[in-house]
C-alpha cells in the first residue's frame, strides 16, 4: 500500500505540470455530460416520467452511475487503455520491476479531466435528492447510502474495466470489446434498469452487472417496490465482483507473449 501512495503520487506531480490541459479536459469532459443529462431532462420535461420514474429520480441514478464511472477513470485510466500495451510491448516494462504489474499500471497515470464528470455527477446528484417527494428520514437514508452506492459502482466499474483488460491477453485488441462491456453498459446504467427488455435486465444482473451499481437499491430507497436488503446486496456484490476481476486477472496474465516490439 505504501509503494501505491509513492507511485500514485509521482503520477499525480508529472500530470500537474500541465494545468491548463488539466482545467480544459475536466471542463470539457463535464461538459459533454451535462449536455447529456440536459436532453434527458427535456425529454422528461415534456412527458413526465419514464415507466414510473421521474426526472429527479433518474437524475439519483444518472449522479451516481456518473460519479461511480469517473473514479474509476480517473484512478485507473491506464487500466481502460491496456490495448495499447499489448500492441506497443509496453507490458514487458511492467514485469521485470519488483512489483505487482497491476499497481504499477494502476499508478502510472491518473486522469484528472475525469474530476469533471465527477462533480457533474456529484452536483445532479444534490439537485435530484432536493427534488425527491421523500419523507425526512427516508432522505436521510438515501443521503446516507449514496456514499455507499457510489463506491459500490466504483469497484463494479473498476471490475468490469479490468476483466476486459484481461481479454487482451488473448486477442491482444481489446477496444472493440469496450463498446460492448464498458460504453453500453454504463449509459444503460443511467437509466431504469426497468425500462429495458427482459433479456437485456438478465444481462444487467449478470454478465455485466450494472444493475447492482445504482438501479438495485434505488428501487428500495426511492419506494420503487425493492426490499431493504438490496441495500446490502449491492455492496457485498460489488466486493465479489471485484475480488473476482483480480482473480481473472491473475489467469490471464499467465498467458501473457510478449510481442517483442
Amino acid at each position: 500500500m505504501k509503494m501505491y501512495w509513492i507511485l500514485l503520487s509521482a503520477s499525480i506531480r508529472a500530470r500537474m505540470q500541465y494545468k491548463i490541459n488539466f482545467l480544459l479536459s475536466a471542463v470539457a469532459n463535464a461538459l459533454i455530460m451535462v449536455t447529456e443529462y440536459i436532453l434527458l431532462a427535456a425529454i422528461l420535461l415534456r412527458f413526465d416520467d419514464i415507466m414510473g420514474w421521474r426526472i429527479h429520480e433518474i437524475g439519483v441514478l444518472y449522479g451516481i452511475s456518473s460519479a461511480s464511472v469517473s473514479i474509476y477513470r480517473l484512478l485507473a485510466p491506464e487500466i481502460h487503455n491496456f490495448e495499447k500495451y499489448m500492441i506497443d510491448g509496453e507490458f514487458d516494462s511492467l514485469l521485470i520491476r519488483p512489483v505487482s504489474p497491476l499497481t504499477l499500471l494502476i499508478t502510472r497515470n491518473v486522469d484528472f479531466s475525469r474530476l469533471g464528470g465527477l462533480t457533474q455527477g456529484l452536483l445532479i446528484l444534490l439537485i435530484s435528492c432536493r427534488g425527491l417527494s421523500l419523507d425526512f428520514s427516508s432522505l436521510m437514508l438515501l443521503a446516507f447510502y449514496i456514499p455507499i452506492a457510489i463506491l459500490s459502482g466504483c469497484l463494479i466499474s473498476f471490475a468490469l474495466g479490468l476483466m476486459t483488460a484481461t481479454l487482451a491477453f488473448w486477442t491482444q485488441r481489446i477496444k472493440d470489446f469496450q463498446a460492448f462491456t464498458l460504453y453500453a453498459p454504463f449509459n444503460a446504467a443511467n437509466y431504469p434498469i426497468s425500462i429495458y427488455p427482459g433479456w437485456l435486465k438478465a444481462v444487467f444482473f449478470t454478465v455485466l452487472p450494472v444493475g447492482f451499481m445504482n438501479y438495485l437499491p434505488a428501487t428500495y430507497l426511492l419506494g420503487k417496490g425493492g426490499e431493504h436488503i438490496y441495500l446490502w446486496i449491492s455492496p457485498v456484490f460489488a466486493v465479489i465482483f471485484f475480488l473476482v476481476s483480480l482473480k481473472f486477472w491473475q489467469f490471464g496474465i499467465r498467458f501473457y507473449h510478449s510481442t517483442g516490439s
